[in-house]
């Protein structure tokens, strides 16, 4: 999750070299895509639990929104952040646009979720277009979930918290950061949007105002709540995405 390891780190990924940025304005159709690791994939449930997490956070009023699942994938670790940080989950998605590959990549996000660890961060990355999450193995706790649903404010469970970062890694893939992400207090709480997330709790997080314009709150002796929904300036930096992968 933390960007500026990113650069130094990966140098096996200059296959993405290769791949462009298509010009679409205005988006009309935004296209995600999510894939299981083979371990992933053993738990029941977890592909419809993804599907329906994503349009209720990316189903918004400035396009149409297309959310599929890809189907499993094998992959050599688990681990959600490092399947993408050395370079194996990009050159599954460089190689399917070669139609080389083993996918069918989509023009906007390419998601594939593991079954890795959630305790010690980063548990997953997003670079353009391209993330990865860990935490299968929760998903499938996650209550089904209903449109209307979009501004609730949910626990701080880890099911909660691992769908949160799979919306947190997507977002980075479309060109949010974190301080597109707010927290703001509510009754004996705290509640942290996407972007923000676990960073709302983290010591050392360096960030002290969002995008938005607001200051992050104190949270010693505060509940810890999320929220699906992104903030407003989250919102309108995604309604002017242009992007869009292109070979």
């Amino acid at each position: 999750m933390r960007r500026r390891a990113f650069l130094g780190t990966v140098g096996s990924l200059g296959s993405l070299g290769v791949l462009g940025y298509a010009s679409r304005s205005p988006v009309e159709t935004l296209e995600i895509r999510f894939w299981l690791s083979e371990q992933a994939g053993t738990y029941d449930g977890v592909a419809d639990r993804i599907h329906d997490y994503l349009e209720l956070a990316f189903d918004l009023e400035f396009w149409t929104l297309e959310v599929s699942c890809g189907g499993t994938i094998p992959v050599s670790t688990e681990d959600g952040a490092n399947v993408t940080v050395y370079g194996e989950w990009p050159s599954h998605v460089v190689s399917g646009f070669f139609d080389r590959g083993e996918i069918t990549p989509a023009a906007d996000v390419n998601l594939l979720v593991t079954d890795g660890q959630m305790r010690s961060a980063p548990t997953g990355y997003g670079i353009p277009h391209i993330a990865s999450v860990g935490g299968a193995r929760h998903i499938a706790e996650l209550e089904p979930v209903e449109l209307d649903d979009r501004y609730d404010v949910v626990p701080y469970r880890t099911p909660e918290r691992v769908m949160q970062v799979i919306v947190h890694e997507a977002g980075h893939a479309l060109g949010l950061t974190h301080d597109h992400g707010v927290a703001f207090r509510k009754g004996d709480g705290v509640v942290a949007s996407p972007m923000l997330s676990s960073y709302a709790w983290d010591p050392e997080y360096e960030g002290a105002h969002s995008s938005c314009g607001t200051a992050y709150p104190e949270t010693d002796g505060l509940s810890r709540r999320l929220t699906f929904s992104f903030s407003t300036c989250a919102r309108r930096q995604l309604e002017e995405y242009q992007g869009g992968f292109t070979v």
